[in-house]
Formats: structure tokens, sequence, C-alpha cells
């Protein structure tokens, strides 16, 4: 009983300091912004998601302008615009003797913002590869285990802009050359929060992602691109 009411108090104390904007010291999370997002119904399929995180402390967006009201925030414009934000990592290995190996970049610069991805792989064969973020991070010796692709909110197999789709799944990348310079911008993955792909992998596939379209049960489920050639763990850089 004793505990529930130092937590009421906790939580009482916090609201009237927010609601008079002032500073109470020793508040976890004092300072940061709640952040609530919707994701839009689809019909016949799923009813409005509504996602409620508080802004973890890694995103690097400037510090309180002169002002009375603390929400109110600015960006540095000095800064690299590339150190604002959360930033995160992949190294890519190969899988059994694919040879395929990369490094793969993730940039979300505000929270539940579209991530930008970028970065380099070698070793692909000429053609389309599908990529997608898997469920686990257990990545060993190869792939096998890094399980389906991320589905969070989503039970169908489909393309990055496709409104149903898993959250792992950002569609297809182009090798022609021996070196492929990657940039993709998705805004369903994030760096933070429920869609977080932090601490789980990506992977690149030994065929072409046919989004879903080919009506067989694989196609529903990995868009029948074939087993992963390469993957690496999600990291953070900051």
């Amino acid at each position: 009983m004793n505990l529930r009411l130092h937590v009421f108090f906790g939580q009482l104390l916090w609201i009237v300091s927010v609601l008079n904007g002032k500073t109470v010291e020793g508040i976890p999370g004092y300072g940061r912004n709640l952040i609530i997002k919707s994701l839009p119904a689809i019909e016949d399929f799923q009813s409005n998601v509504y996602e409620v995180i508080m802004e973890p402390y890694l995103y690097g967006l400037g510090g309180p302008i002169s002002s009375s009201d603390r929400a109110e925030k600015q960006f540095d414009l000095t800064r690299d615009p590339r150190s604002i934000g959360l930033r995160a990592i992949a190294y890519l290995k190969a899988d059994q003797d694919s040879g395929v190996t990369g490094e793969l970049v993730f940039r979300q610069v505000v929270p539940n913002g579209p991530v930008v991805i970028e970065g380099n792989v070698t070793g692909l064969t000429a053609g389309l590869h599908g990529l997608h973020i898997h469920q686990s991070g257990a990545v060993k010796e190869n792939c096998q285990d890094i399980g389906p692709h991320f589905i969070a909110y989503y039970g169908r197999h489909g393309g990055p802009r496709d409104n149903i789709r898993h959250v792992g799944d950002l569609g297809n990348i182009k090798a022609e050359e021996e070196i492929l310079n990657v940039k993709i911008i998705d805004h369903l993955i994030s760096l933070a929060g429920p869609r977080s792909i932090v601490g789980r992998s990506i992977a690149i596939s030994k065929s072409e992602d046919d989004y879903g379209r080919s009506s067989t049960e694989d196609s529903a489920l990995t868009g029948t691109s074939g087993p992963a050639i390469a993957c690496g763990v999600i990291g953070y850089l900051n």
C-alpha cells in the first residue's frame, strides 16, 4: 500500500510541475516530449493504431530556447545534419559462401519521422534483391536464426509503399556493379518506440521481392524472395 502511495504522489507531483512549468529534480523523464502517433485504419483489415512513447534521450535536437515554454525547441543550424537525431548501423556479413558484405547506416532526425538508410553493399549478383528487417538479431555464423520479417502490427507481406505490409518490408535493391550504393527513405520503420528496428537484423535476399503479388502462401509471407544471403544486427551509433 505504501508503494502505491509513493507512486501516486510521485505522479501527482510530476503533473503539477508540468502544469506550472517548473523543474523538479529527480523525476525520470522530465523535460522530454510525449510522442503520440496515429496509424490510420485499413478497411476490413485493422482499426486505428495509436502509439504513445516518450522522446528518447538520444535525440539531439538542440537545447531549449529562451522562453518560458519548456516545450519549445530549436535546431542548431551550425551542426552537421548527420549528427542530429538517432543513428544506427548494421555491418552485413555473408551467409554461407555468398560473398556479400556491406555497411548500412540508419538515421532518424525526429521521433517517429522517416528513417534514411544509406551505405554500400558488395558482392551481389546483378538484378533485384529483397531487403528486409527481421524479427531477431541472432546473427551467428549465418543468417538462419534471424526469424521472420519484423511484423509489428501488420500481418501480410507487401511493398514499401503499400498500405498493408510488414514493418520490415523495405522492397528491393538493384545491383548493377560490384559495389552498390544504397539510399532508402522509409516512413514506417523507426529507431525508437514500438516499431524500433534496433536490436533486430537486416537481411538481403537471394531473389527479387514480388511484394506479395503472386497469390501464394510464400509470397504472402516473404515475397518469394528466397533465403538471406547477407545479414547484420542493427545497433545504435549514438
